[in-house]
């Protein structure tokens, strides 16, 4: 058969720090993989419950609206309505709000983009859906602030004035550093503030250094970077050089802030660390 052009809403969410999760199943607890099929099972049912209910009475066609690719820690849905996809977030998220509220758990917190385009669909293709919105939906998860959703122009302009009204206007950067603007909204209760940019004058770099230092070992900045290595371009550790702890720390920091993923590795350690979190805030003012 001929493809299909159709035009499609796409949902793409991710659990932050999902490495660090799936890494303490083995290590901090170990535990093996029947437990990391747990883990990921939990995550699936409550995509899968979201995700029926959100379509519950309505009239869809299975290969457009459906949970599209099942990721270990998240997934990518594809909807035929905008409004459809977004009351898929809204439940997610309040049965996510929902787990957490349970005690001695975990916390989850998840990044998650929507974008809205053309899609070229063949169903004998091994990929079956062609598309830059792909690409788009891709950028707006992994730039989205924890717990944030972020949406792309042509979404944001198919909602409804209400729900727009929860949106604000944000700029973030994507892996090759180059500016992106988004329409976000915090979605989930534990979600991370937007944040101030840093304005990195000589003074303000070595008292985040300083910062970083007294709050993190060199060994845990090691693992936290290679296990972030998604959103840091790959692991900048591997980058540096210096003869001191103080002088790779410093090489670290230009390096971040040179290529670009200096607010995305801020992120991690705010989210590593509520002390770091509060000491780095005095940067922002």
């Amino acid at each position: 058969m001929s493809s299909i052009n159709k035009e499609l809403t796409v949902v793409q969410l991710d659990l932050v720090n999902s490495s660090k999760s799936f890494q303490d199943i083995y290590t901090k607890y170990n535990l093996g993989n029947e437990t990391l099929a747990k883990f990921i099972q939990q995550i699936e049912e409550i995509i899968a419950t979201a995700f029926n209910q959100s379509i519950k009475n309505q009239e869809i066609q299975g290969e457009f609206t459906k949970i599209e690719t099942a990721l270990a820690d998240g997934c990518r849905l594809t909807f035929e309505s905008v409004e459809n996809a977004y009351n898929f977030i809204r439940i997610f998220c309040r049965k996510v709000n929902e787990r957490n509220e349970e005690t001695g758990i975990d916390q989850w917190c998840f990044r998650i983009g929507a974008a809205t385009g053309n899609v070229d669909y063949d169903p004998e293709r091994m990929n079956p859906m062609i598309s830059n919105v792909l690409v788009v939906v891709k950028e707006l998860e992994t730039g989205a602030f924890p717990g944030w959703l972020f949406i792309d122009e042509m979404t944001y302009n198919a909602l409804s004035q209400e729900i727009r009204t929860n949106f604000s206007s944000q700029t973030f950067e994507n892996k090759h550093g180059q500016s992106r603007q988004a329409y976000g909204c915090p979605m989930l209760a534990n979600y991370v503030q937007s944040i101030r940019p840093i304005i990195w004058t000589d003074k303000n770099k070595q008292a985040l250094i300083k910062i970083i230092k007294d709050v993190f070992t060199e060994q845990e900045l090691i693992t936290i970077c290679d296990n972030n290595t998604g959103s840091l371009g790959g692991n900048p550790y591997h980058a540096i050089s210096g003869n001191t702890v103080n002088a790779r720390y410093s090489d670290l920091v230009n390096h971040l802030i040179k290529k670009g993923f200096i607010d995305s590795f801020l992120n991690i350690l705010c989210q590593e660390s509520t002390h770091f979190a509060n000491l780095v805030e005095s940067l922002r003012k």
